[in-house]
C-alpha cells in the first residue's frame, strides 16, 4: 500500500478570539490566586493562632481543675469550699506572678498536710511570696511550711513565720528548697518534742550545708544528736554525770537557752574529757554533727543562729523589693495574660465538654455498629475509608487540572488542542485515507 500524506492548513482571523481567551484565562488564574491567598492568610493569621490559644487555654484550665479536684476527692474538703478556695488561688497566682496550676498544686500539699481555712490560705500566700523571690518551687516551700506548722502547732508557729524561717534557711545555707522539703520533715517531730525551735532546725541545717554537708546527711546528723540527748544509754548518762551534766539538765537547757547553747555546754565538757564525747554520742553521725557545728566554723555558725532568731517579715521585705523590679513586673503582666487564658479555658472546658461527650458517644456507637456488621459490609466500608484517605490527593489533582484548563483557554492552548484533535482523527482513520 502506497504511503499517503495529508496536509492541513488552518486560516482565519483569531485576534478577537485571542483577546477574549486571554482575558478569560487571566481572570481565572487571578481569581484562583486570590482565593488561595485569602485562604492562606486566614489560616496563618486567624485560624492557627485561635486553635493554638484555645488548646493552651484548655490545657491550663485542665491542670488547674485537676489539682482542685484532687483537693475534693483525695483530701476530702467539701466542693463549695474548694470552689471558694479556687477563686482565691487564681487571685494569688496573678498577684505573685505564678501559674494558677502551680498555686493549686501547692494548695493540694498544704491541705493534704491537714491545714484548713485561713491557715491553709496563709501558708499558700507565704509559699507564693517565697517562690516569687527565687526561693524555689511553690509546692516545695509549702511542704516545709505545712510540716513545720503541724509539728509546732499553728498557734505557736504561723504560716508567715514558718515561711520566713524557710526563706532564711535557704538564704543562709548552700541548700535548695526541694532538698529541705525532702528531709526537714524527718527532724521536726523530735525537734519540736524536745523544745528545739523551728528556726534552730533551719539554722543547724543551713550551717552544716556551708561545710559541704548535704541536706539529707545534715538531717541525719541532727536527728542523731537529738536522739542521743532524748534517750541516752545508761553508759552515756554515766559519762554525762561524770562531767557534771545530765540528760534532763541538757534537755531543760535546750528549752530555756536553745540548741546551740546546749551544744556549747557539751563541747566545753568534751574539751576536758575527750573520750566522753564518744561515750555520749556513740553514733558517729551525731558526733560528726556536733563537730560540724562547733568546729572551726563555730563563730560563723553562731552568727547564723543569731540571725535566724530574727527572721520575722523577711519574706515580705524581700518580696516588696522584688515586686519593684522590671523583671517581676514583666512576669506579672505575662502571668495576668496567662491567667486570663486559663479562665477562658475553664469556660471552653465547661462549654465544650458536653459536645466532646456527644462526639465520643457517637463515635462509640459507630464503632459498635461497624463491629456488628457482616464481613462483606465491613470490607465495603473499609474500601470507602481508603477512598477518603486518598481524597486529598484527588482534590490536588483536580486543582492541577483546573490550572491546566486555564492554560488551555489561551490561544496557543486551543490551537495545540485543535491540532492534537486533528492528529488523533487522522491516526484513527489512517487506513481509510
Amino acid at each position: 500500500m502506497a504511503d499517503n500524506q495529508l496536509r492541513v492548513t488552518l486560516l482565519g482571523d483569531a485576534s478577537k478570539l485571542n483577546a477574549t481567551l486571554n482575558t478569560a484565562s487571566g481572570r481565572l488564574k487571578k481569581f484562583g490566586q486570590g482565593i488561595s491567598s485569602v485562604g492562606k492568610s486566614l489560616q496563618t493569621r486567624l485560624a492557627l493562632p485561635l486553635v493554638a490559644a484555645g488548646a493552651a487555654s484548655l490545657k491550663m484550665a485542665a491542670e488547674f481543675d485537676k489539682s482542685m479536684t484532687m483537693i475534693k476527692s483525695l483530701v476530702g474538703i467539701a466542693g463549695d469550699e474548694v470552689d471558694s478556695m479556687g477563686v482565691k488561688v487564681r487571685e494569688m497566682a496573678s498577684e505573685f506572678a505564678v501559674s494558677s496550676s502551680e498555686a493549686a498544686d501547692a494548695l493540694f500539699f498544704i491541705t493534704s498536710a491537714g491545714l484548713r481555712g485561713s491557715d491553709a490560705m496563709e501558708a499558700l500566700e507565704g509559699s507564693l511570696k517565697a517562690s516569687a523571690i527565687g526561693m524555689g518551687q511553690t509546692k516545695d516551700i509549702s511542704k516545709l511550711a505545712s510540716a513545720a506548722m503541724n509539728a509546732y502547732g499553728s498557734d505557736t508557729l504561723s504560716a508567715a513565720n514558718a515561711t520566713d524561717v524557710v526563706t532564711a534557711s535557704i538564704r543562709e545555707g548552700s541548700i535548695e528548697a526541694d532538698e529541705l522539703a525532702a528531709v526537714m520533715g524527718s527532724v521536726l517531730p523530735v525537734a519540736s518534742n524536745m523544745g528545739v525551735q523551728f528556726h534552730e532546725v533551719g539554722a543547724a541545717l543551713a550551717a552544716m550545708s556551708r561545710t559541704g554537708t548535704g541536706a539529707a546527711e545534715g538531717a541525719t546528723q541532727l536527728n542523731a544528736i537529738l536522739a542521743g540527748l532524748l534517750a541516752p544509754s545508761s553508759k552515756a548518762e554515766k559519762a554525762l554525770n561524770a562531767m557534771g551534766l545530765s540528760s534532763a539538765g541538757l534537755k531543760k537547757q535546750i528549752k530555756d537557752e536553745g540548741l546551740l547553747a546546749t551544744l556549747h555546754t557539751l563541747n566545753t565538757a568534751f574539751d576536758a574529757n575527750a573520750k566522753g564525747a564518744e561515750t555520749v554520742f556513740p553514733n558517729i553521725r551525731a558526733l560528726k554533727g556536733v563537730l560540724d557545728l562547733l568546729g572551726s566554723g563555730a563563730q560563723t555558725n553562731n552568727e547564723i543562729f543569731a540571725r535566724m532568731t530574727n527572721t520575722m517579715g523577711m519574706t515580705q521585705k524581700a518580696f516588696d523589693a522584688t515586686s519593684e523590679s522590671a523583671e517581676f513586673k514583666m512576669r506579672k503582666a505575662l502571668g495576668t495574660v496567662r491567667e486570663s487564658f486559663s479562665q477562658l479555658g475553664s469556660q471552653l472546658l465547661t462549654g465544650l465538654l458536653p459536645i466532646f461527650q456527644q462526639v465520643t458517644g457517637a463515635i462509640q456507637q459507630v464503632f459498635s455498629a461497624f463491629f456488628n456488621l457482616d464481613t462483606g459490609t465491613q470490607k465495603l466500608i473499609l474500601g470507602l475509608g481508603a477512598i477518603a484517605v486518598v481524597l486529598p490527593t484527588i482534590i490536588t489533582l483536580v486543582g492541577s487540572l483546573t490550572t491546566l484548563m486555564g492554560v488551555l483557554l489561551s490561544p496557543i492552548g486551543l490551537v495545540a488542542a485543535a491540532l492534537a484533535g486533528v492528529a488523533f482523527v487522522i491516526y484513527k482513520n489512517w487506513n481509510e485515507i
